[in-house]
């Protein structure tokens, strides 16, 4: 069974995000699961209503938590179900969250988050840690609540949410006319704006994904443990059921 989920936005090959979301589930010593959305075809909500002979116009995962679309979030569904705490990660694309993590967001909004006749959300208690690999703290914290803001509709526990600067370098560097990005050291602390890093190089990212890790880790334990004594205590009433 994958205890952590990770789920990433980024298109690119071994992005910052991909790292920063690896580093998480590494750090944990939990089983886990990588999944890159950029290799799924993961459609956005259409809103689509059917007629219910009962209820009227609907959407169809009000009734069952199912959506009606056949794509490959069909094939992630069940891992999210699976998994104990989920990492996502996606980066800003003009000002908002990027596309595909938006579409995933949209999917697991509608899809998990209320049906008319289940007794609980499907993802409650659920751990949530959102990323975000930004260019500025101001765009990257956009990213990172909004993802924060899918985990609480779907009544999940968002433990840790870490905002990095950083992007690949870029192949015309100091020559751009326009952005005039400047490299600078990869132990180097400060990211003023406009300078290409590697957010793994900076100290604090790599504190907070290692806290978030650690959260992660000592409360799927401590959830465990009293998981693991409250059926002792069932089994044991049980016993004293019977002999009386």
């Amino acid at each position: 069974m994958v205890e952590i989920l990770g789920i990433s936005g980024s298109p690119v090959k071994n992005s910052n995000t991909d790292r920063l979301i690896k580093l998480v589930l590494d750090s944990t010593g939990l089983k886990s699961e990588f999944i890159k959305l950029s290799k799924y075809k993961i459609n956005p909500c259409d809103g689509c209503m059917v007629d219910n002979p009962k209820w009227g116009g609907v959407f169809p995962c009000q009734l069952d938590n199912q959506c009606i679309k056949q794509d490959d979030f069909q094939k992630i569904r069940p891992k999210l179900l699976e998994a104990d705490a989920l990492v996502i990660g996606g980066y800003p694309s003009f000002g908002s969250v990027d596309a595909r993590t938006k579409n995933f967001l949209e999917r697991c909004g509608m899809t998990l988050v209320h049906c008319a006749f289940q007794e609980k959300p499907l993802m409650m208690g659920k751990l949530g840690v959102s990323i975000a690999v930004c260019n500025t703290k101001d765009h990257g914290n956009v990213v990172a609540d909004q993802i924060e803001w899918i985990f609480r509709e779907l009544h999940m526990l968002p433990v840790a949410k870490i905002v990095a600067q950083g992007s690949f370098p870029c192949r015309f560097r100091s020559k751009c006319s326009v952005r005039r990005l400047r490299v600078v050291p990869l132990d180097a602390i400060e990211c003023p704006e406009g300078i290409i890093r590697d957010p793994l190089s900076d100290k604090e990212v790599i504190k907070e994904t290692q806290t978030a890790a650690r959260i992660i880790r000592e409360t799927l334990e401590i959830r465990r443990k009293a998981g693991t004594h409250a059926h002792e205590k069932s089994l044991k009433r049980r016993e004293n059921f019977r002999r009386y």
